[in-house]
């Protein structure tokens, strides 16, 4: 499982357009926004690639300026660790 925390800094004019966006993603949870257009956002997945293409995407819609991962996690239970060893 991943669970990453981002600042995107959005033009505050395409804050709804952006907030909708935001809601088809999966694992997206908007937690807060500012007038200024700043948004706190996690993304949370249990799928790595799933994860890393949602991550990606929230710098890709319309509006948002820039995406700045403030904080990541990953559990190291890959599914596809046959090792058996820790990490």
């Amino acid at each position: 499982m991943d669970l990453c925390s981002i600042l995107l800094q959005a033009r505050p004019s395409h804050s709804t357009t952006i907030q909708s966006a935001l809601k088809q993603l999966p694992g997206v949870e908007l937690h807060a926004t500012a007038p200024d257009g700043r948004m706190v956002v996690t993304v949370e997945g249990d799928d790595p690639q799933q994860f890393n293409r949602t991550v990606l995407r929230l710098g890709e819609i319309d509006g948002v300026i820039d995406a700045s991962l403030v904080y990541h996690y990953h559990d190291g239970n890959d599914s596809d660790d046959q090792s058996g060893e820790p990490e």
